[in-house]
C-alpha cells in the first residue's frame, strides 16, 4: 500500500509477469474473488477491478460457469 501504486495495478503486474515467467500458464484457472481477497485481505472490489483491468488488456478470458483463465 505505500508504494505509491494503487493496489489493483500491483496485482495487474503481478499476474502480467507471472505470465511472462511462465508460473501461469494458458488455460489455467485464477481464484475466484472472494478467495483471492481472503487470501490478500484486500477488499474485493479491488480484485474485481484487477480482473476488469486483466480481461480488457486480453490477459484473462472468462469462461462460462468456470470463472477467469489465463
Amino acid at each position: 500500500p505505500s508504494s505509491g501504486v494503487a493496489i489493483y495495478e500491483q496485482i495487474v503486474r503481478q499476474v502480467k509477469f507471472a505470465v511472462a515467467d511462465g508460473m501461469l500458464r494458458a488455460g489455467q484457472l485464477l481464484p475466484s474473488v472472494r478467495t483471492l481477497s481472503q487470501q490478500l485481505t484486500i477488499n474485493p472490489n479491488t480484485i474485481a477491478r484487477a480482473f476488469q483491468q486483466l480481461q480488457s488488456d486480453g490477459i484473462v478470458e472468462t469462461l462460462r460457469g468456470r470463472g477467469l483463465a489465463i
